[in-house]
C-alpha cells in the first residue's frame, strides 16, 4: 500500500445541459460553466491525490449518482460516489438504494438542507428516510451551517449505527471570525462517535479575496481537538474552492499545513485511512 495515494472526499462535478441545477448559477460566474472529470484530473495529475468520492450536487437526484458512476469507467480516479436521495420518499427509498448499490461506487447520500427549512432534518417523514439509510448501511453527509446543528445530536441519539459525516466543518462564520456558538455545538456533536467531520469548504466561508492560513487555525485545532484524528478527512470540495480563488493544489497546500503539527501517521488518516473505513471504498490502492 502506497501511503501517499490519498484521498479527496468532497469534490463535485456538472453538466448544466443535462441537468437542471438550482446552484451553481449565473449570480457565481467564476463556476457556472461544465466541470468534468477531467478538468480534475488534470489538477491532481502530479499530486498526492490519487482518489475521490463526488458528492451530490442535486436533491433527489439518484440519476446524477448513474450519470458519474458512467464518467468513472474513463475516469478510475473516482472511487466513490455520494448520491442525492429523497429522503421523504418512503415507498421508492429502499428500492432506489438497492438500484444504486449494484454498483459498488455507491457509497453514500446526501441532501442539501440549505434548500429547506432549517428544520427540515428533524422532520418525523426525513427521520423515517434517515432511518432507511441506518438500516442499509449508507452513510450520510450531513451539509450543515450553524442554525442547523442543534437538530443533529438527537438524531444521533436515535440513530447510533447511521455513520454520519458532517461536510465543510459545518460552515462556521470564519469571514467574521465568529466561534463562540459554533464552537458548543460541535462539541456536542463530536461526542457522538458515529459522526465524522470533514476538513473541507472552509476557503469559500473565509474572506474569498484575502484570506489566509490564521484565519483557518482556531477552527481546524477545535474540529481537531474534539473529533480527533481518527474523524477527520480531507476533502477539497472543487472546483467550489475556485470561488475563492483556489484550485486543487492550494487547497490540499492549505490543509496539509494547518495538519502539520500532526504525525505522519495522524496525517494518513486524515487524507486516506478514514475515508477508506467511512465510506467503505473498493479498491483504492
Amino acid at each position: 500500500m502506497n501511503t501517499c495515494d490519498y484521498v479527496d472526499t468532497h469534490f463535485h462535478i456538472w453538466d448544466l445541459k443535462k441537468f437542471n441545477y438550482p446552484w451553481p448559477d449565473a449570480d457565481v460566474g467564476l463556476i457556472f460553466r461544465n466541470f468534468t472529470p477531467g478538468d480534475l484530473a488534470k489538477e491532481i495529475e502530479d499530486s498526492p491525490i490519487k482518489h475521490a468520492v463526488f458528492v451530490q450536487c442535486l436533491n433527489g437526484s439518484p440519476e446524477e449518482a448513474e450519470w458519474v458512476f458512467k464518467q468513472a469507467e474513463e475516469f478510475p480516479f473516482i472511487k466513490g460516489v455520494v448520491a442525492g436521495l429523497d429522503l421523504v420518499d418512503s415507498e421508492n427509498l429502499s428500492g432506489v438504494i438497492e438500484r444504486l448499490s449494484v454498483n459498488p461506487l455507491f457509497v453514500g447520500a446526501r441532501h442539501i438542507l440549505s434548500m429547506e427549512q432549517v428544520d427540515y432534518i428533524a422532520h418525523e417523514d426525513v427521520m423515517k428516510g434517515l432511518t432507511t439509510l441506518e438500516q442499509k448501511g449508507v452513510p450520510f453527509d450531513l451539509l450543515l451551517q450553524p442554525p442547523h446543528l442543534k437538530y443533529i445530536p438527537a438524531i444521533a441519539r436515535q440513530l447510533p449505527n447511521l455513520k454520519m459525516v458532517v461536510d465543510h466543518i459545518a460552515k462556521p462564520y470564519i469571514k467574521d471570525g465568529i466561534i463562540a456558538g459554533w464552537k458548543e455545538d460541535m462539541a456536542e456533536i463530536a461526542k457522538f462517535p458515529n459522526i465524522y467531520c470533514k476538513i473541507s469548504g472552509m476557503v469559500t466561508e473565509a474572506d474569498k479575496e484575502n484570506w489566509k492560513k490564521e484565519d483557518f487555525v482556531p477552527y481546524v485545532q477545535h474540529i481537531l481537538d474534539i473529533f480527533g484524528p481518527s474523524r477527520c478527512m480531507f476533502g477539497s470540495d472543487w472546483p467550489v474552492c475556485k470561488l475563492a480563488g483556489s484550485d486543487h493544489g492550494r487547497v490540499l497546500e492549505l490543509t496539509n499545513s494547518l495538519l502539520g503539527h500532526l504525525s505522519e501517521q495522524e496525517k494518513i488518516m486524515i487524507f486516506r485511512d478514514n475515508a477508506i473505513r467511512f465510506y467503505n471504498l473498493k479498491n483504492v490502492s
